[in-house]
């Protein structure tokens, strides 16, 4: 939840607490909440047991800001004001950027703040969104995006991240060296860390991943799909992703919870709703 910390003659601070266990949810998932409302009911009601937090990327809130049926909308909101919630930065490089310069020697913590916190979203919400004088509630960014219309923000997200790593992915295929490499990177799936966040080497072995599947297309919707993968699994406890994305976490990269989230795709939803009832912070 985002909270005030301080309150002084020069502006004030606030800070994000994030309990546990954490979530982040698919396009796919929130679709199912939206248009299936004894699920909605449910999922609440998990949550009132369990008390989780629900991650928002940026990219998240743009996707769930594009639903036209109002109806849906209003499923959506009951969702999201009945949970705690927090923002999470969804580009892999601005996460590892700062996991460098923030770690400590000993590793794994961090001064200042978490990495994967997005404090530009949080200083959006703050200043241009938030109602100082009512409870936070996150459905209020989402009916400010809804209200200025981002289609073209999206388009442009996708298509950024599709302009910057299509061409490495592509030049990387056409390379027999630079092929052989990620080959053989992708066969050994080595970890260059000793410990959590591993952010860099999902993001690297996701790299891979893709380069070697040859016949794999990445459109703009695909990569925004591959950024809803590398954060989110580096830092939750439960992270809900598309089959193809699942699959890479579960089959491919050599790490398990607890040291990085449980995934489910589509056809998991009731292991999903079981493991969060049960969760049991270590």
């Amino acid at each position: 939840m985002l909270r005030y910390k301080t309150v002084t003659d020069e502006g004030v601070s606030v800070e994000q607490i994030t309990g546990r266990p954490s979530l982040y949810l698919d396009q796919w998932m929130w679709c199912l909440l939206s248009e299936n409302i004894e699920l909605k009911n449910r999922f609440i009601a998990i949550g009132e047991k369990v008390c989780p937090t629900i991650m928002y990327s940026f990219a998240t809130l743009i996707e769930l800001a594009l639903i036209k049926d109002q109806e849906q909308i209003e499923a959506i909101i009951n969702v999201m004001d009945s949970f705690d919630y927090g923002f999470s930065d969804a580009d892999p490089s601005r996460v590892i950027h700062r996991e460098q310069k923030l770690e400590v020697p000993q590793g794994s913590a961090f001064r200042e703040m978490n990495p994967c916190c997005d404090v530009e979203l949080i200083k959006n919400y703050v200043m241009n969104v938030m109602d100082p004088l009512k409870p936070f509630q996150i459905s209020t960014m989402l009916t400010k995006l809804r209200e200025e219309g981002k289609s073209g923000t999206y388009r442009e997200m996708g298509q950024r991240f599709a302009s910057n790593l299509t061409p490495t992915v592509l030049k990387a295929r056409q390379d027999p060296k630079a092929l052989a490499r990620a080959k053989t990177r992708h066969s050994k799936n080595e970890l260059r860390r000793k410990k959590p966040p591993y952010t860099q080497d999902i993001y690297r072995l996701a790299l891979d991943f893709v380069v070697v599947n040859e016949t794999m297309k990445m459109t703009p919707n695909e990569w925004i799909d591959l950024l809803h993968t590398v954060v989110p699994v580096a830092y939750f406890d439960f992270v809900l992703l598309d089959k193809r994305w699942c699959h890479f976490i579960r089959k491919v990269l050599p790490l398990k919870p607890p040291d990085i989230a449980q995934v489910f795709s589509p056809g998991d939803l009731e292991k999903f709703l079981k493991g969060l009832l049960d969760f049991k912070e270590i």
